[in-house]
C-alpha cells in the first residue's frame, strides 16, 4: 500500500463528502444512476445516531478521499458494515484489506459478535475481501434500481465472531 495514504475517523462534513465519493466511484466504475446517491444520503445520517457505537474511517492521499468504510451498531452485539469503497486508482494495493481490518477490529473492541453487510453480485473485488474476512452470503435477491441496463442481485452477507 502507498505510504502516503492516511486513514482517519470521520469529522463533521465528511459524511456528505463520502456520499459524493461513493456516488462518483460507482457511477464511473459501474454506471450507477442518481438513486444510488439517494440511498447514500438517506443512510449516512445514521452515523450520528450513536457516536460511540458507530464509526467511519476515511482514507486520503494528497488530501483527496481514496477510500472509506463504516460500522453502524444494530443492537447490543450486532453491527452492519456499510459504505465500503476504494478509488479505482488504489484498488489491488491493499487499501481495502486495511480498511476492513480497521473496521473488524472496531467490531471486536465494541463486542459486536454478529456483523452483516449488503453488497451487489457485480462488486467482485469487495465480495472477495468479505470472504477473506469470514463473511458468507446468506441471501440474494434481484435488484436493479441503480442500473436498469443489466440484471444485478443484492446480497446479504454475515460474519460471526466466536
Amino acid at each position: 500500500m502507498n505510504n502516503q495514504i492516511t486513514i482517519r475517523t470521520y469529522k463533521p462534513g465528511d459524511p456528505s463528502m463520502i456520499c459524493y465519493f461513493q456516488y462518483k466511484l460507482y457511477e464511473k466504475q459501474y454506471g450507477f444512476n442518481g438513486l444510488y446517491e439517494k440511498e447514500m444520503l438517506g443512510g449516512m445520517a445514521e452515523l450520528y445516531d450513536d457516536l460511540k457505537g458507530n464509526q467511519m474511517w476515511i482514507a486520503e492521499a494528497d488530501g483527496q478521499i481514496v477510500g472509506d468504510i463504516a460500522i453502524i451498531k444494530r443492537g447490543a452485539n450486532k453491527a452492519q458494515l456499510r459504505w465500503f469503497g476504494v478509488d479505482t486508482s488504489m484498488q489491488g494495493q491493499g487499501l481495502g484489506t486495511k480498511l476492513l481490518e480497521i473496521a473488524m477490529n472496531f467490531c471486536k473492541e465494541k463486542g459486536y459478535i454478529h456483523i452483516s453487510l449488503g453488497t451487489l453480485d457485480i462488486l467482485k473485488p469487495a465480495r472477495h475481501l468479505y470472504g477473506k474476512f469470514g463473511f458468507h452470503k446468506v441471501e440474494s435477491e434481484f435488484f436493479n434500481q441503480w442500473d436498469e441496463s443489466r440484471d444485478i442481485y443484492h446480497e446479504t452477507w454475515e460474519c460471526e465472531f466466536s
